[in-house]
């Protein structure tokens, strides 16, 4: 059987999407840097590694527990992985319900005995990869992104390219 490349994450509206695309193209062009792909703009939420078939049909079957209200995130500053060289947009703050997720998410994940990050959940979105140093623009910003689904997502690396395609959809609970 072959692996897939799975993870959890949130993927933009359209709206949302525009926004973050547009904000990309505020940013210094860098010789030799690219933004991320429009089509590959997402907030991942629980990152799964390369899984076998028996694996995600686990993970699948445990998604049925998942009950977590919508919220909102406000994407309100930039930052910057040294070690990743890799230049994002994240939130001064997050509600619990993303917590509760992502902790959710995590414990499926170990439970169908999937290894996952040890290292402390950032939500972010990354617009550019292998830049040198962060340099941001002097632009004030903030985006409203409403989460109401997220989705299990495949990497799929070619050539050149990686794309995610959507392999299952959850729904969170409506906001009271």
């Amino acid at each position: 059987m072959s692996k897939k490349r799975l993870f959890f994450g949130l993927l933009p509206d359209k709206e949302v999407h525009e926004q973050l695309v547009e904000l990309s193209r505020s940013f210094p062009i860098v010789k030799g840097v690219r933004p991320v792909p429009n089509n590959n703009l997402h907030i991942t939420l629980q990152f799964l590694g390369d899984l076998e078939a028996n694996e995600r049909k686990c993970l699948e079957k445990k998604m049925v527990q998942t009950f977590v209200q919508a919220f909102s995130l406000r994407l309100d500053l930039y930052g910057y992985f040294k070690l990743s060289q890799t230049l994002w947009l994240g939130c001064s703050s997050y509600p619990r319900e993303l917590t509760r997720l992502v902790n959710h998410l995590k414990s499926i994940a170990e439970n169908c005995g999937v290894n996952t990050d040890e290292g402390i959940y950032k939500p972010h979105v990354t617009l550019f990869k292998k830049v040198p140093k962060a340099e941001f623009p002097d632009i004030p910003f903030t985006i409203t992104w409403r989460a109401t689904e997220f989705h299990l997502l495949e990497s799929v690396s070619d050539e050149n390219t990686t794309r995610y395609n959507k392999l299952a959809t959850y729904s969170f609970l409506k906001e009271e």
